[in-house]
């Protein structure tokens, strides 16, 4: 049987479990050495998640399936191949069985070519999805939590008027920027006095920079006049909640 290995891996994973593409690689040699399949070749994806199917790797085994070069597609586990419960279903059925393509899972000792073989890897892939959502889930209830204790969420961004500083890093959260403050404070002083939007980020523009570089569109000025952030709150998710930072 003419076989083609797929192997991945994310860098968190590789960190966090050690089944690197080098391990993995091994594995799948090994296997078909002991099933006297023909091992064609191994095409690996390292660093790229499995929620999508964008990977190059990935692509490659699937033009072979297409063209029938193969008899089987190989992984060391499920997983490798995809965490998406409707990814999964739809490279088994609509693309492997489609063209003739067995699937073959070493760490779950499943195929594809029986009933029971197919069964099993809809009840598998719905578990690896169910790993992914509640990874989401963790990671929402944890911003909701951050928010609900006055702090900023971070994710790299910080508002017009302060810099951001993780406070599981030793920082402070938000702290005033006072170059961008000034900015800021001169926006609500113009709007108070009856300028109309366009007109302050014209003015804006002419004349002042930020960390985003400068005052470019009306966006920018809306957004800015609007944001309860400068009255010391935290929004998310539609609620706003009293923020710790000045």
């Amino acid at each position: 049987m003419r076989v083609v290995g797929y192997a991945r891996v994310s860098t968190r994973e590789q960190a966090d479990h050690g089944y690197s593409i080098g391990e993995q690689n091994s594995r799948l040699r090994a296997y078909c050495q002991a099933k006297d399949w023909t091992l064609l070749r191994v095409i690996e994806d390292p660093g790229f998640s499995g929620a999508k199917m964008q990977r190059p790797g990935l692509q490659q085994v699937l033009e072979m399936v297409r063209r029938r070069e193969c008899d089987a597609v190989l992984v060391w586990k499920l997983d490798r191949l995809s965490r998406s419960q409707k990814d999964t279903l739809y490279l088994l059925e609509d693309v492997f069985l489609a063209n003739g393509c067995g699937f073959v899972s070493m760490l779950e000792n499943f195929d594809t070519s029986t009933a029971f073989g197919r069964a099993m890897v809809g009840i598998l892939s719905v578990f690896a999805q169910l790993e992914r959502e509640q990874f989401k889930e963790r990671s929402a209830i944890g911003r909701v939590g951050r928010a609900k204790a006055g702090l900023f969420h971070g994710g790299g961004y910080a508002p017009i008027g302060y810099d951001y500083y993780t406070k599981e890093d030793g920082g402070q959260g938000l702290v005033v920027n006072e170059y961008e403050a000034m900015q800021v404070r001169e926006v609500y002083r113009l709007y108070l006095a009856g300028w109309a939007v366009h007109k302050i980020q014209v003015y804006m523009h002419e004349r002042y920079t930020t960390k985003n570089g400068c005052w470019a569109s009306d966006t920018t000025v809306r957004s800015v006049l609007s944001s309860p952030i400068y009255l010391g709150r935290i929004t998310w998710a539609g609620k706003t909640y009293e923020g710790q930072h000045e």
